[in-house]
């Protein structure tokens, strides 16, 4: 199940447990929230539904996390984090503010994919914030494949809205033109909204409630606050 360097210190052990390939990412996955498999895989999408089998089953062996039947009699498992699998939330949130803090982000920025950037912000959105009982977002990436270019957000009262990229046919309330980087950027906390607005690599229009009250409802990336260090520092 993993490296076994035959070592007392505990650092060794939790390594052996926590440090195969996507081990960390499906941790940080349930601490977001995900729940169920699909969920899971939305955060991870280039890991194989064979291997992020694999991965939950060893985690659940070493009692990070635990398979649960859903509530009101739902077919569907869901995988939640025992008080061990909780523990490691404050890890999680550790290593983030270090990569954020010290990381070169600008490979990051250059490979980053559309599928990923949008999961991320759906989970982040601030619903506390959001203005209207029900609306729909509509974000076009123009400089991704034309499938992928366009994903709608229908805002519907439930406590996340539904996302995805084929066309509701629904009147959209707010229409943001955007290219990926600059998407990133903004939800990274490299780059100011109003930097990249000026700039005009990302455009916003439709209700002037959302809009006004855009940035206290869409929020950010978790790390996005942690200021970045220089190597050299």
């Amino acid at each position: 199940m993993g490296s076994h360097y035959r070592q007392f210190s505990s650092v060794a052990m939790a390594a052996e447990v926590l440090e195969s390939r996507w081990t960390l990412l499906i941790v940080r996955e349930l601490c977001l929230g995900s729940k169920h498999f699909n969920d899971i895989r939305k955060g991870v999408p280039k890991m194989s539904p064979t291997l992020l089998s694999k991965r939950l089953k060893e985690l659940e062996w070493h009692g990070i996390l635990k398979r649960v039947e859903s509530p009101m009699g739902s077919r569907k498992s869901e995988y939640v984090l025992t008080q061990a699998g909780i523990e490691l939330f404050d890890v999680i949130n550790a290593i983030g503010s270090w990569g954020k803090r010290w990381i070169d982000m600008r490979h990051n920025l250059d490979s980053a994919k559309e599928n990923l950037l949008i999961w991320d912000i759906r989970r982040n959105l601030r619903m506390e914030y959001f203005p209207m009982n029900s609306a729909v977002l509509q974000i076009n990436i123009t400089d991704v494949p034309k499938k992928t270019s366009n994903w709608w957000f229908i805002f519907d009262g439930k406590e996340r809205p539904d996302v995805g990229y084929l066309d509701p046919s629904l009147d959209v309330d707010l229409y943001i033109e955007t290219s990926l980087s600059s998407l990133t950027k903004v939800w990274l906390g490299e780059s100011p909204l109003a930097t990249e607005r000026k700039a005009g690599t990302l455009q916003i229009e439709g209700s002037q409630k959302m809009i006004e009250t855009f940035e206290s409802w869409f929020g950010v990336n978790n790390f996005a606050a942690i200021p970045k260090f220089s190597i050299d520092s």
